[in-house]
């Protein structure tokens, strides 16, 4: 699991923004947004997808990754 931090994320429908853009990616068997940290909590294989592949998908969304 990793954690990463997601820059503008400040309500349930940013959140479900992001889990939507990661929803039925290969190899992310989970997501947890996490508002208060403004932190995205991913579970996934890296045989199949990176942490830079999943950050580049937030970002496509329109969110920052730190």
């Amino acid at each position: 699991m990793e954690t990463m931090k997601v820059l503008g994320v400040d309500c349930n429908n940013c959140a479900a923004h992001v889990q939507d853009a990661l929803k039925g990616v290969n190899g992310i068997q989970g997501i947890d947004i996490r508002l208060p940290e403004k932190v995205a909590l991913v579970t996934f294989d890296p045989s199949k997808i990176t942490k830079k592949d999943i950050a580049d998908k937030v970002e496509d969304v329109g969110y920052d990754v730190e």
